[in-house]
């Protein structure tokens, strides 16, 4: 038995703020090596009925209700990140087993991350630095930031800091969200519209939202189909929000688009159609890894564990209705 099975694969890999902590509690931790890897739900479930953990840390494993059904001792699952959708929450809770997140660790990195997404599409980046290092000298020619409508699709607080960051460059900017920040509005000057409409008008286009059922395909073939026949599209979220097969297509029959993504949504990506095309600037679901977010988001997930097993309040706590009394040390 275990105190914490840590799933995630970047927890305690590039800070150490989040390990120290645990080894100052004298809780025992577990790390799944490369030979127990992919992490499948029938593998974590044995795992963790194996392990009878109290706490798991994890990333993007498959945290279903087999799962949290397999040890008696869970109390506690808490995302390394902030989105949850890999976690059955609901069966969490019926459980009494408390999820909990490291909200706002990530969100300067994610938002510097699009920034640069969208200055590297509008300035054929990629591109000119393939032309030079293959022994060609193509001059390309992009655009200014200021002579683009930009739509953010979400405007909480990852969106948010796009728009912060965008002001300066001096475009016109498009907000959709369903609970508007009419804070954003006063302040910089966003000017909120339907998704038919941003979708319409925008040159470049960037997604800030979470995945739920309702956002899941967020952009598919009616959307694209909105679109302008030079859109950027921008998705350092969730991969499911777009239709990849209808983006593959989408951008195959407009050479002038293109699209930048961070997140697919099966990872690695191996059978995407987006790798094959020349349009597309994929990167490595790389939107939280900075130095400082990990060591934020490592120190969040370790103090909620601490919490947690102590029985005491646990931080960013997702679901406070979760029944079960919690056992302490």
């Amino acid at each position: 038995m275990v105190d914490v099975l840590i799933t995630s694969r970047s927890f305690g890999e590039f800070a150490t703020a989040g390990s120290g902590i645990l080894a100052r509690a004298r809780l025992s931790a577990y790390r799944p090596g490369p030979d127990e890897r992919p992490l499948t739900e029938e593998r974590l479930r044995d795992l963790v009925s194996r392990s009878e953990p109290r706490a798991i840390v994890t990333g993007t494993d498959p945290i279903t209700s087999a799962v949290l059904a397999a040890s008696d001792r869970l109390c506690l699952v808490v995302k390394h990140g902030v989105g949850v959708d890999n976690i059955d929450v609901a069966a969490a809770t019926n459980r009494g087993i408390l999820v909990a997140n490291a909200p706002n660790t990530n969100t300067q990195t994610v938002a510097d991350l699009t920034v640069g997404m969208i200055l590297a599409l509008l300035r054929g980046i990629v591109r000119s630095v393939y032309s030079a290092r293959t022994g060609g000298w193509e001059r390309v020619v992009g655009h200014e930031v200021a002579s683009q409508t930009v739509g953010v699709i979400g405007t909480g607080r990852i969106g948010a800091e796009v728009i912060k960051r965008l002001v300066p460059f001096g475009p016109q900017i498009l907000g959709h969200d369903v609970a508007p920040n009419r804070r954003l509005v006063g302040e910089y000057g966003l000017a909120y519209v339907s998704l038919e409409k941003l979708l319409e008008r925008s040159d470049v286009i960037t997604l800030h939202v979470p995945l739920l059922p309702q956002t899941r395909c967020l952009i598919g073939r009616p959307q694209l189909a909105l679109m302008k026949d030079h859109v950027m599209l921008v998705n350092v979220a969730r991969g499911a929000l777009v239709d990849e097969a209808a983006l593959a297509d989408f951008l195959r029959s407009h050479p002038r688009a293109a699209a930048a993504v961070d997140v697919f949504d099966v990872e690695p990506p191996q059978s995407s159609p987006l790798l094959k095309l020349e349009n597309v600037l994929p990167t490595t679901h790389i939107g939280g890894y900075t130095y400082e977010a990990m060591e934020r988001m490592d120190r969040l997930c370790a103090e909620a564990v601490v919490a947690a097993i102590d029985g005491k309040p646990v931080p960013n706590l997702l679901n406070p209705h979760a029944g079960r009394e919690r056992p302490t040390r």
